[in-house]
């Protein structure tokens, strides 16, 4: 640096000297010396600018170097790996599940053969499970297995996997998945949690019997055992629940518009189709009185329709009727054993154990 400024003083000297000359008068005015001089001037001063400016350009950089790099020194350092694992622990425990995918995903990129890349790996897929992005879950957890093959993790992949499908009410892939689950895990772990979640899956699909025979098999020895106890014998409630006659409904309706939804206790539908059929019946004999048998037909054509409407609707009332009172009689049980169900997805396996699963 001393020896740029030195080496500017002493330019800058010789460029103020000539400039001074030339305004005294020595080099003489219209001489062939003074225009060589001016020549010679020009492009001395031109080069000495071009070295300046280069000198300056250098300068500059050397003061940003000094001043900046530094600080980008500092950032560039590798962050502490156990500090931005917590991070995205704290992300998906406050909710934010696409971020802390985001910072699990950098985690895995800048430490991939940390201790714990297998659990930020694991907790991709469970911030997936958590945002209801299921199909995205189900990769991940599958992705979790393959890279983790016989380690206690890839059994809980497999189980979320189970939760995935029963969330989205896939409940017979649900089932293949459990199955899988309680084939290769002793019921006193994870074999139990899920032997008690396909019993739920088979509660779902209304097979009451085959959920009652599950839940009686339920080991002792598991944390699942009283309240697979009470669902065994709950279970056989389901064929006691009342439920209306989708063909009586029908037979009803087509006897009198609107009966069979009266039936079902969906007033209102009975009333209207009771209008409704009604009056087309009646402008359909009126336009046969005045003879016009054109416009009688045309109107009980369109009776006809109404008609079959009639009876359809009041069959899929019936439907719906048992569908509600079954889904009532579920959401019932899980209020009533929802303490057991929130454990479900809690990692307890204290082992490892080699495993395969096709489904």
């Amino acid at each position: 640096m001393k020896q740029f400024c030195r080496y500017w003083l002493k330019s800058y000297r010789r460029s103020s000297f000539c400039r001074h000359n030339q305004e005294e008068g020595l080099w003489g005015h219209g001489s062939k010396t003074s225009k060589s001089f001016a020549l010679l001037k020009r492009a001395g001063t031109g080069c000495m600018i071009g070295k300046n400016s280069l000198m300056l350009i250098l300068l500059l950089i050397g003061l940003w170097s000094s001043l900046f790099l530094p600080v980008l020194q500092v950032q560039a350092q590798p962050e502490d790996p156990r500090r931005l694992f917590n991070f995205a622990e704290s992300l998906l425990a406050e909710g934010d599940y696409f971020r802390a995918i985001t910072e699990y995903k950098r985690f895995l990129f800048l430490y991939p053969y940390h201790p714990l890349a297998k659990e930020a790996s694991y907790n991709i897929g469970l911030a997936y499970f958590r945002g209801q992005e299921w199909e995205e879950a189900i990769l991940q957890f599958r992705q979790v297995m393959e890279d983790y093959p016989g380690e206690e993790i890839a059994g809980e992949a497999l189980f979320m996997i189970g939760e995935s499908y029963y969330r989205q009410g896939d409940y017979e892939s649900a089932i293949q998945v459990y199955q899988a689950v309680t084939a290769q895990f002793p019921p006193e772990t994870l074999g139990g949690r899920a032997q008690y979640r396909l019993g739920w899956s088979l509660l779902r699909l209304r097979q009451w019997s085959d959920a009652s025979k599950l839940f009686g098999q339920v080991d002792p020895q598991s944390p699942y055992f009283p309240s697979a106890q009470a669902l065994a014998q709950e279970a056989k409630q389901g064929f006691t629940l009342p439920r209306k006659s989708p063909p009586l409904a029908g037979f009803l309706s087509s006897m009198l518009p609107g009966a069979g939804q009266a039936y079902t206790g969906r007033y209102r539908d009975a009333l209207v189709a009771l209008l409704l059929n009604g009056a087309f019946i009646a402008g359909g004999i009126e336009a046969i009185r005045a003879g016009n048998e054109a416009l009688a037909g045309a109107i009980f054509f369109f009776e006809a329709g109404w008609y079959m409407g009639n009876i359809y609707g009041a069959v899929n009332a019936a439907h719906k009727q048992n569908r509600d009172t079954e889904d009532q009689f579920l959401r019932g049980l899980e209020l009533e054993h929802g303490q057991t169900l929130r454990t479900i997805g809690k990692k307890t396996l204290p082992f490892v154990l080699q495993f395969s699963w096709e489904f």
